[in-house]
Order: C-alpha cells, then structure tokens, then sequence
C-alpha cells in the first residue's frame, strides 16, 4: 500500500527530541529509524511515534536497516494503523544533505527523509523529498507538545 500524500510534517518535540539523541549515543555511526503516523485530511501528517532501528552497516558513512528491527516495527505499525512518514539518519560528520547513496537507498518517493547532521552543535535537522536522481527540501515543523 502507497503511502498517503502529504505537504507538511508535523513533528512532536518529544519525537523530535528522541531521534536527536538516538543519533548522539550512535555517533560516531551513522543511526536509522522510521516516523509513523497519520496524514489528516488538510494533507498534514502528524507523526505518533518513533521507531529506531539498528544500523546493520554498522558504518559511519552508510546506513542499513537490520531486517528483525525494521520488521518488528512495521507490524507495530499495522496493529496501531500507523502508515511510514518519514525515515530519518544521521551524518556524523557531514551537512544534512542527501548523499548519492542516500538517493540510490531511498525508500519511497513519498515519505519525508529527515537528516541529523552532528557537524553542528545543537545537531541540525533538514527534510528531504528524495528520488532516485534528485531530492528537494520538505516542509516540516516541531509541534510543541504530543500529537493527537
């Protein structure tokens, strides 16, 4: 099933804040995890939760989902009818911009790639809409408080 189209991703801080500590305590590997949620009928989509996964590339330049956390997220996704909003990394030592890897890995189209760059201190996040050839900047924000 296709992912359902949206514009804006909203971001919960408290989500927000896991996903830069998730990066912080892989550092110096690069961290993989996906953003789960709900797309409102405004074309806004709210993620709801957070599920980090383990690098198996294990690489400071890479990432690669290690299949038992991916698949053990997605069928938590499906009992809580959660659809993928995003996939977020990190760069260890580099700007938050799409990698050519990143480009060739990318997952769909149509899910938000939030990138950490711990280059920066406080690390800084960018949102990407990747294809296989090019990417553009998405539009996100943090929500102050928890997502409904």
């Amino acid at each position: 099933m296709a992912p359902t189209p949206f514009h804006l991703l909203n971001i919960p801080r408290s989500i927000y804040e896991g996903m830069i500590e998730h990066a912080l305590a892989q550092r110096p590997l690069e961290c993989c995890g996906l953003l789960a949620g709900v797309v409102r009928g405004d074309g806004t989509a709210v993620a709801g939760h957070r599920y980090p996964l383990v690098n198996a590339a294990a690489s400071a330049v890479e990432f690669e989902s290690e299949p038992a956390s991916h698949f053990a997220a997605d069928r938590d996704m499906r009992r809580r009818g959660l659809e993928v909003l995003a996939v977020y990394h990190s760069h260890p030592t580099s700007e938050p911009v799409p990698s050519r890897t990143d480009l060739d890995r990318n997952w769909s189209p149509d899910v938000v790639n939030l990138i950490v760059s711990l280059r920066h201190t406080p690390p800084l996040v960018r949102a990407w809409w990747l294809t296989a050839t090019d990417y553009r900047e998405a539009q996100w924000q943090v929500e102050e408080g928890e997502s409904k």
